[in-house]
């Protein structure tokens, strides 16, 4: 039975939020705010409920025709095609500021807006289901699997490999490109057999890149070459991750935080240590991926320290600056509790999850730190992800 609902807000997850006639919350992917639903009830629980949008009966100021057309085929990868670029980054704004008071208990800072790349064709990597040996992507909170012919978030160097790419018998394959180098790669899980790729494209299976087979790309950003190995992280293009070390740049200058020791937590392939870690006399770099910590170790000079581990296992040391930038969990209170014991006067946090930064909020003002500045990066247009960089001072 349908159910009319009106859509009053976004969810840090991108799904809208209505009501129920009995008072329930319910999250409806691919809303506006106030859009006016007929809504089929797909998932109940005690305290809410989650639906599936039937009918459209009055559209949002925010709502668009989405610019995919694969959305309507029931593509779940851009959550937020459907929103004007307005909304979006209303939404973010807010879902940021609502994080920061209702988790983090904090009055903020006005929260910057940064504008990141390109709004469609930015993607360096993208992680596609196979149907029929072909690239797919899921719906909405479903492993139903969409055929996708191109993808207009993803960089055109992919173009060929989702028109023309044959993946044999892979479940999922993970597509990455060097946009300013050239460098094609694909990774199949959870083996690569029976590919069929363009010439070019360097393919490897899952097992053997776990085993430290030479698979990487190499990725030109910030005047660096990067080493990125197929099971490592990297931003998503390399214009977001020179806005991303430009922002932490420019709050350290600003706050004259002094260049002795800087510790990189969280550090992947180096991008900070790597650059503004050449304005520090020692960096120290800490990180618990393998294959990240080989691409460090090419990417980096000699005086930084890598110590491959995880961050609440390594033994802390003082500090002038902190930089961590942590999974989408965020760094938790082991994570927080080895900031504290830097003594760093200075800590910048990289957050991809608005939830985590309220939760981390919390509990660096807990240990001592005060908020001095908060920025949105939109680093990922037609999304509802975040990635914020917030900058914190230490109280005497």
């Amino acid at each position: 039975m349908s159910k009319r609902v009106n859509i009053y807000d976004l969810a840090v997850g991108g799904e809208g939020v209505g009501r129920l006639a009995d008072g329930r919350v319910v999250f409806v992917a691919g809303a506006a705010v106030n859009d006016e639903l007929l809504i089929r009830v797909t998932e109940e629980k005690s305290r809410y409920a989650r639906g599936e949008i039937v009918e459209v009966l009055v559209a949002g100021e925010g709502r668009r025709e989405p610019p995919c057309r694969y959305v309507e085929a029931g593509c779940g990868g851009c959550d937020w095609q459907h929103l004007s670029q307005e909304a979006q980054i209303d939404a973010k704004l807010s879902a940021v500021e609502d994080s920061l008071v209702k988790l983090g208990s904090l009055e903020p800072p006005e929260i910057g807006y940064v504008e990141g790349p390109e709004s469609l064709r930015y993607r360096t990597t993208v992680r596609v289901g196979i149907l029929d040996s072909r690239p797919a992507y899921r719906g909405p909170r479903s492993n139903h699997l969409v055929p996708i012919g191109n993808c207009p978030i993803a960089h055109p160097l992919m173009d060929d490999i989702f028109a023309d790419g044959f993946f044999g018998e892979a479940n999922e394959a993970t597509i990455r490109v060097g946009a300013r180098t050239g460098d094609r790669l694909v990774i199949g899980h959870p083996n690569a057999n029976n590919f069929e790729m363009p010439a070019d494209v360097l393919v490897v299976d899952k097992k053997k890149a776990r085993k430290g087979a030479n698979a990487h790309i190499v990725e030109e950003a910030a005047g660096v070459e990067w080493q990125i190995s197929a099971n490592s992280f990297f931003q998503s293009s390399p214009e977001g991750a020179e806005i991303l070390v430009g922002l932490v740049a420019e709050w350290l200058a600003k706050q004259d935080s002094g260049e002795h020791v800087l510790v990189d937590l969280y550090a992947g392939v180096g991008l900070f240590s790597g650059t503004v870690g050449d304005w520090f006399d020692k960096v120290t770099a800490v990180e618990s991926s393998a294959s990240a910590v080989n691409d460090a170790s090419n990417n980096l000079g000699s005086h930084v320290a890598i110590h491959h581990m995880e961050v609440e296992k390594w033994i802390p040391e003082l500090a002038d600056v902190v930089i961590a930038d942590p999974p989408r969990s965020g760094l938790r209170s082991e994570g927080v509790e080895t900031i504290q014991q830097t003594q760093a006067p200075h800590v910048v946090l990289v957050s991809c999850d608005a939830g985590a930064l309220g939760r981390d909020s919390a509990l660096m003002t807990a240990a001592g730190y005060d908020l001095d500045q908060v920025d949105i990066l939109d680093m990922f247009p037609q999304t509802s992800h975040v990635e914020v960089v917030s900058g914190w001072v230490r109280r005497n």
